[in-house]
């Protein structure tokens, strides 16, 4: 059965190769032989050979030159492709599970829909490959470089990103979850719009310039990070290690932040207009940041600062205050029913409309 499928695969390749002005019929007629005497045939010209629908699991192609190679629907469950030269091939439906990709080239190569699951792409050159709803779990893309590829959609659980590259890369609506952003090599301008980041972790690593707008991050771990201006409009942050970010500028706008630990983090100047936030936030830095409509209600406060920022219509209700400070903040229609007051500083705030009922340690208003 086997030796009938690649006298199948060669004749046809045969006949995609004869008329090509790059191949040399010595070479490929050797190449071929080669494949059909021994079934491996690694370091081999197929540059250009239509491999469309055969089945190649477990081949050995390794290094082999499959530049421009045809490869709709193949089967090439298990087959071993490391260091090969796969730029401008097609891989249409093609069954790649297991695949062995590592070192492989692979610039720019359309791989949507590709099934690779457990694949081995470690080393290998992703960069502009378009991977958009790919099958990625299991896969190892340790030290891959997947600059500006297209990732939209792509199943990626348990993948393995060890030194990978992720700059630029489109990652909208991907499966990210539980997975380990902190050993990766790069990590820049990527868009992670509405990804699924459950339980993923970005500890201690800079995060400037990406985007998490929508983005399902609930028990996502972030402590130590740097979010710097970055975009987290309306994100999912139920639960989320915050302790001791950086969220200086960040727009979270409608994001949602019940949950959360946030001790130490500093979000001076960031939006969170409209956002809800519940949690551990002692000591948390709100200076200058906007929280228009913001719902704090019942969170823990204490020592937290909020000087000179714009509270308008925020609801501070059964929140813990003690020793917060309302230095300069605009106050005008903040609720602060049923708050614990005690030690804090309200000076030069603006508390026109604002609600007191029930608080404890409310300040006298003129």
């Amino acid at each position: 059965m086997r030796s009938a499928t690649v006298r199948r695969v060669l004749a046809l390749g045969a006949l995609v190769l004869a008329g090509s002005s790059n191949a040399d019929p010595d070479t490929v007629s050797a190449d071929f032989k080669r494949l059909q005497d021994t079934g491996s045939c690694a370091q081999c010209n197929l540059a250009g050979a239509d491999l469309s629908g055969m089945r190649l699991m477990s081949a050995d192609l390794s290094g082999a030159n499959l530049r421009g190679a045809k490869l709709r629907k193949t089967i090439l469950f298990d087959a071993k492709l490391s260091g090969a030269d796969l730029r401008d091939a097609t891989f249409e439906k093609a069954s790649l599970g297991r695949i062995d990709l590592s070192a492989a080239d692979l610039r720019e190569v359309d791989l949507s829909g590709a099934r690779l699951a457990h694949a081995k792409l470690s080393r290998a050159r992703l960069d502009a490959t378009n991977l958009s709803d790919s099958m990625l779990e299991h896969a190892d893309l340790r030290g891959a470089d997947l600059t500006g590829a297209d990732m939209s959609r792509a199943a990626m659980r348990y993948a393995k990103l060890d030194g990978t590259v992720f700059n630029r890369v489109t990652l909208i609506g991907a499966d990210l979850r539980q997975l380990d952003f902190r050993p990766v090599a790069g990590l820049q301008a990527c868009d992670l719009s509405r990804a699924r980041l459950q339980g993923a972790h970005f500890d201690g690593r800079d995060l400037h310039g990406n985007r998490f707008d929508h983005a399902d991050m609930q028990n996502t771990g972030l402590s130590g990070s740097d979010l710097t201006d970055v975009s987290l409009a309306k994100a999912n942050l139920r639960k989320a290690d915050l302790r001791n970010a950086q969220l200086a500028g960040a727009m979270l706008g409608g994001a949602t932040l019940t949950g959360v630990k946030m001790e130490g983090a500093q979000l001076r100047g960031a939006n969170l207009e409209d956002a809800i936030v519940a949690g551990n936030l002692v000591g948390t830095d709100f200076s200058a940041a906007r929280l228009v409509r913001a719902d704090l209600s019942g969170a823990n406060l204490n020592d937290a600062l909020f000087r000179d920022a714009d509270l308008q219509q925020a609801n501070f209700s059964s929140c813990n205050l003690y020793a917060a400070d309302f230095s300069g903040a605009r106050l005008v229609g903040t609720s602060f029913r049923g708050a614990n007051l005690r030690n804090a500083v309200f000076t030069g705030a603006d508390m026109s409309g604002a609600v007191f009922t029930n608080a404890t340690g409310a300040p006298l208003q003129k």
